[in-house]
């Protein structure tokens, strides 16, 4: 995978992608992927059909890529097209899972912070997703030892 130099995230990206190869061994091959990045047409598009603006540095996720899951069901994140707001109050937009027991990350619409959302109340806040990078990070390594 390509990370455009100018990306924000692109030491955390770095590092993601370095603890999903160290996983392969106990997780196999296929426990993590990574999908072509969004456009910017895709990104402006979805803004304007839905009157909100995706936060920048979640833009800048999807910069790297669309779609993607990291290590088994720690987390997976998705594109405008897999957005929702299902189940969530209406702030909130729904972006991907952590950990595969029900936790949503969102973006809220008001304030552009990430917001983990899990059994009906919010669980954690982020300023923006470098936030929510750092956590998978935290959490990989806990594994890996």
């Amino acid at each position: 995978m390509r990370i455009p130099e100018n990306n924000s995230l692109k030491t955390e990206i770095e590092e993601i992608l370095k603890l999903c190869k160290e996983s392969e061994a106990e997780y196999g091959e296929k426990a993590s992927y990574f999908n072509e990045p969004v456009s910017e047409q895709e990104m402006t598009e979805w803004e304007e059909a839905n009157g909100v603006k995706i936060p920048e540095s979640y833009k800048e996720w999807l910069r790297f890529t669309g779609k993607c899951r990291i290590v088994s069901n720690t987390a997976t994140f998705w594109g405008p097209k897999e957005f929702h707001s299902n189940f969530v109050p209406e702030d909130l937009v729904v972006i991907g899972e952590m950990v595969g027991d029900g936790e949503v990350v969102c973006f809220s619409k008001r304030n552009g912070h990430i917001i983990g959302f899990f059994e009906g109340k919010i669980d954690e806040e982020y300023e923006n997703f470098k936030g929510v990078l750092n956590e998978i990070m935290r959490m990989l390594g806990k594994k890996q030892k």
